[in-house]
């Protein structure tokens, strides 16, 4: 259930958090040029585009098979011009409709300055600091302004995007926490292979809304990454970065039941039973050294984490010197639409209200993980 204005205002560090809004973001949103300016339509239009390539290349690809003859090298050919005809096709779309491309994602970058200029304001009070594109400039975005036929305006707004990235350490450690690959994607093949994947698969995730700042002497960073489900609505993770507890040397996952293992191209893990029946009911726990599982999973931390099973499915990973912790749910910190430019004073409500869930999260996961305690004892 969101939060409106009078639950948010009573909690820890939000008093007064109303006022600064309408006194200091509301004038930012309510000046910016963002009325809709046919992003939809030009939306619309690309997808259409892309569809119509993709039938060109089915088809193209068909009269090829039916014209090469049925001998070896037909055959080697007909394995050629697959990958052939099929890029060729997509860039062929992307050249034919550089220009609507090119309108939607300027559009896309002014709105976004505009939004990461609003949200670093109402972030401020919460000692927060917003980055609009964590993990740098999108590879595909970064492909298309490399390329000689792309509009000087694409470049530059690409540059911007550049200069408004941050917080790579924080998505490097929950990308190579396997935290960054979709759910429902399962990886045959070697370490190497594996590991590969991830990567690329990672890097080519969207990423959005960072934030960092400190919390009862904890540090953190978090940020959305966005998993694509065909025939229905994206999903949105909310990972969230916390220092480890202690210097660790293998691996730890956790996970709640409803959902699957974080993709991780080592071997030997094996599961880890900590006893009490309430934990196994909820999670499942597996590492690469039982020990260390089980220092950071003390009875008390075990305690506390059954309590977190009420937020529905979520995975964590203990790795290096990081704990990072993946969240799976419907968008936060909407607060304006990109494409059609959309706004209203109830999206600003109810991004205050996706603030003071995501960082009452933060506080849930740094008193369940003890992190307080060592930050006290690391700071005497």
């Amino acid at each position: 259930m969101a939060l409106g204005w009078d639950d948010i205002e009573k909690l820890d560090g939000f008093t007064g958090l109303r006022a600064h809004a309408e006194t200091n973001v509301l004038p930012i949103l309510q000046n910016a040029d963002l009325e809709a300016t046919g992003g939809g339509r030009l939306k619309r239009r690309l997808s259409g585009a892309f569809s119509g390539g993709f039938i060109s290349f089915v088809i193209l690809f068909i009269v090829a098979e039916a014209i090469l003859p049925d001998t070896w090298w037909g055959e080697v050919l007909t394995f050629i011009l697959f990958p052939l005809l099929f890029f060729g096709c997509i860039l062929g779309t992307l050249f034919l409709f550089r220009a609507s491309l090119a309108r939607l994602l300027l559009d896309a970058k002014s709105r976004l300055l505009v939004r990461a200029k609003a949200l670093s304001e109402l972030g401020a009070p919460l000692g927060l600091s917003y980055v609009a594109v964590p993990g740098g400039m999108p590879l595909a975005l970064k492909w298309l302004s490399d390329q000689a036929w792309a509009p000087k305006e694409l470049k530059e707004g690409a540059r911007a995007l550049e200069q408004a990235g941050g917080m790579e350490e924080a998505v490097a450690a929950a990308r190579d926490a396997g935290l960054m690959v979709e759910s429902n994607v399962y990886i045959v093949g070697t370490a190497e292979q594996k590991a590969r994947y991830q990567e690329t698969a990672a890097r080519h995730s969207q990423v959005e809304d960072g934030f960092h700042g400190r919390r009862g002497g904890i540090d953190f960073e978090l940020f959305e990454w966005v998993e694509r489900v065909e025939d229905a609505p994206s999903i949105h993770h909310l990972v969230i970065v916390l220092e480890a507890p202690l210097a660790l040397h293998g691996v730890t996952q956790l996970r709640a039941r409803k959902t699957s293992w974080p993709q991780d191209s080592l071997s030997g893990f094996s599961e880890v039973d900590l006893g009490p029946r309430a934990f196994g009911e909820l999670y499942r726990l597996r590492a690469t050294d039982q020990v260390e599982a089980r220092a950071i999973f003390n009875p008390a931390v075990i305690e506390r984490v059954i309590a977190l099973a009420e937020g529905g499915a979520f995975r964590a990973v203990g790795k290096g010197s990081k704990l990072v912790f993946d969240f799976p749910g419907a968008d936060r910190f909407a607060l304006i639409d990109l494409v059609t430019g959309a706004w209203s004073p109830e999206t600003l409500e109810r991004t205050a209200g996706d603030l003071a869930a995501t960082l009452a999260l933060v506080d849930t996961l740094a008193h369940a993980f003890m992190l307080a305690r060592k930050s006290d004892t690391g700071g005497a």
